[in-house]
């Protein structure tokens, strides 16, 4: 499942991987297959394009545009598994449910049939209702089987509207509720915010990058392979059907407990050998290792690290002195070297106090 993993950086995947068939639908079967949730139709709040919602205006000319016979532009699903995500026509689709099958408002704004002002679709002349609900729409649907990296790429190609979206922006706006709710969940958490003073930028969905990485690596840790964003967007779709979340939450809070109480205000910052900070951001690569390891720990485990954390405190600083360490922290720190590196490092110095 993870394939993609391996996959050169300079070219995201093979063309050949890309499996799209082409296919027509009427208006009322789209809106047969979001009543029977065969096609997911959602709205995520934080979402980067969410200024780009229609007004009531917008939406009416939809409807006047498809009374009057002008053609839509192609809609886009992923239709790989059910129900089917919507890759483009997100609000095309959203007017069309919510004026045809939910009434929930009436035209207004119209530019040539003004006649209709105020009308909801059971007030138009029955000849209208059916012209709108047997218009033909052109998809394109991409198949079962295709990898996906591909499927990310391709809504991001086609969904940004030409705006620069970071990937968890993209992986946000892609994947379904469970994964974007239990990521947004883990990072307004309270022992989250705390262990890090509020110092994770929330803006571009930074936080939320952070707290994938942690559940990515407390998961997954040992199918690591470059790109980083690979691996990311492979976790972000495994979080969707794991049953475990609840496990996974209570020891990502002990972990930033943890943390907190060991290394207080200075938690995930690299130190200088006077203990000071020797910067104002924490360090994403720290932060993944030490949140990771921390959570892996026993309550016993962890009640022995309190015991005698000015020493741990102590011989954490003198690991991130460690040239290889450092390095694992400072440089190329997604390259498959320097995440076990890390992970490995700071695994022995656990086992080395707790032996």
């Amino acid at each position: 499942m993870n394939d993609w993993l391996n996959i050169d950086k300079q070219f995201p995947y093979n063309p050949n991987d890309v499996d799209i068939r082409q296919q027509q639908f009427s208006v009322f079967q789209l809106l047969k297959m979001i009543e029977h949730h065969r096609i997911e139709l959602w709205r995520e709040e934080y979402y980067q394009r969410k200024g780009n919602s229609w007004n009531k205006a917008q939406k009416s000319r939809l409807i006047e545009s498809i009374i009057m016979r002008i053609p839509l532009p192609i809609f886009y699903f992923d239709g790989s598994d059910e129900p089917w995500k919507i890759i483009d026509g997100l609000n095309r689709l959203s007017t069309l449910y919510s004026y045809i099958f939910e009434e929930k408002w009436g035209l207004e704004g119209l530019e040539f049939m003004t006649g209709f002002t105020s009308y909801k679709f059971s007030d138009l002349p029955y000849q209208y209702q059916r012209a709108i609900e047997e218009t033909v729409l052109q998809a394109y649907i991409i198949n079962p089987g295709t990898p996906d990296r591909v499927k990310l790429n391709i809504f991001q190609r086609i969904n940004t509207g030409g705006k620069s979206l970071s990937n968890q922006e993209v992986r946000n706006a892609y994947y379904s509720g469970i994964s974007r709710e239990f990521i947004s969940k883990l990072a307004s958490s309270k022992a989250f915010l705390e262990a890090t003073q509020g110092k994770v930028p929330t803006s571009r969905m930074r936080d939320k990058e952070v707290i994938l990485r942690f559940v990515a690596f407390y998961q997954f840790l040992e199918r690591y392979g470059t790109p980083m964003e690979g691996f990311l967007d492979f976790a972000m779709e495994q979080i969707e059907s794991m049953n475990d979340l609840d496990t996974v939450e209570i020891q990502f809070e002990k972990s930033m407990k943890l943390c907190s109480q060991i290394f207080g205000d200075k938690a995930f910052f690299i130190l200088d050998r006077n203990k000071d900070k020797t910067g104002s951001k924490i360090n994403v690569a720290l932060f993944e290792t030490l949140s990771v390891n921390f959570a892996r720990l026993s309550d016993d485990d962890a009640k022995k690290l309190l015991n005698m954390k000015k020493r741990v405190f102590s011989d954490f600083v003198r690991l991130f002195h460690d040239i290889d360490f450092h390095k694992s922290i400072s440089s190329s720190t997604s390259s498959k070297k320097a995440v076990y590196t890390r992970f490995g490092e700071v695994n022995n110095l656990l086992n080395f106090l707790l032996k």
